[in-house]
């Protein structure tokens, strides 16, 4: 009896032992399947997060997540009058001119979103929030160089849809011209830098990224001055220029004399100077004048005119 009782509480000590090992399973394969139910669900029914907008330097491209559980992206398009246009595309990106390929205008506002799309169409995710956006691009850069056949021109090539372009030059205010060109030699000298952006009157065009940079020496030669008088009774020399100065030369008698205290009138279309001689003429002087050197880069080689107006006697002597 003691031997059969010892037996019948093994017996019972095994059950519980398997009923433990039976429950561990069942539990395991809960967690399991709930782990595996968690990954399906996320795999078939995560969106991706909104469009975003990148421009790399070259294009202007929208961009989704990416996600490689999935074989396409599909992006949705909807205009201001609910017009829907769809791209499906293997890249998560997409380039402005890939747009415009699709039937998409610049300038044009789209709502815009995006989903991810597998083998099974039951599997694609719901549409990412969309973003509000109007198509743009950048114009193409240009590119600078110095004419061949002319030591004191640039020229840029022509970009499509420019309407302008920007000279940048260093030291100086920038140049805006329609022209795919520049004729440096009126500049004030010096070692310059330039540099070309286009630019478009359209909105949806942005100016370009600024083309690559060219120095120049530039030697700036002034020209004669148109004219010369000298009113004898106010001692007033009257000079005529198409250039501003900030230094004359004025030879008395052929003895020249720095000036830089005078008088300038902006005409419009050249330059006025006046310069007071009272303290310095004597009756019947020559009087002469030239756009003084300024440095080694603008500097004056013509000849030196003479003022009219009044009666002289030196020079003819």
């Amino acid at each position: 009896m003691v031997k059969e009782t010892k037996n019948a509480q093994k017996g019972k000590k095994n059950k519980k032992q398997l009923l433990y090992i039976l429950l561990s399973v069942i539990i395991g394969l809960i967690v399991i399947g709930g782990v595996v139910t968690a990954f399906l669900l996320n795999y078939n029914t995560s969106s991706p997060s909104s469009v975003e907008v990148h421009f790399d330097g070259e294009n202007v491209y929208l961009t989704a997540d990416m996600n490689d559980n999935y074989l396409q992206y599909r992006f949705r398009f909807v205009d201001n009058e609910g017009e829907e246009t769809i791209i499906e595309s293997e890249s998560n990106t997409l380039t402005v001119d890939e747009l415009l390929e699709n039937g998409l205008e610049l300038g044009g506002k789209y709502q815009i979103s995006v989903c991810y799309l597998s083998e099974n169409s039951g599997n694609n995710t719901e549409y990412s929030p969309s973003i509000e956006w109007t198509i743009f691009t950048y114009l193409k850069r240009t590119t600078l160089s110095a004419s061949e056949e002319n030591e004191n021109l640039l020229v840029w090539d022509e970009v499509e849809n420019a309407d302008s372009y920007i000279v940048h030059v260093s030291g100086l205010d920038a140049i805006e011209t329609e022209e795919t060109s520049l004729d440096i030699s009126s500049l004030t000298g010096g070692d310059r830098v330039f540099y070309v952006i286009a630019c478009s009157d359209l909105d949806y065009y942005e100016d370009s990224l600024p083309s690559n940079q060219v120095q120049c020496q530039i030697i700036h030669k002034f020209s004669p001055f148109e004219s010369v008088t000298f009113d004898e009774e106010s001692k007033i020399l009257t000079i005529e220029g198409d250039e501003q100065l900030l230094t004359i030369d004025i030879y008395l008698n052929e003895e020249p004399h720095r000036c830089i205290e005078f008088e300038t009138v902006n005409n419009g279309d050249g330059f006025t100077f006046k310069i007071d001689l009272k303290n310095f003429y004597e009756n019947g002087m020559s009087i002469g004048a030239t756009p003084a050197n300024q440095d080694i880069y603008n500097v004056y080689e013509g000849e030196i005119v003479y003022a009219t107006g009044y009666e002289q006697t030196s020079l003819e002597e």
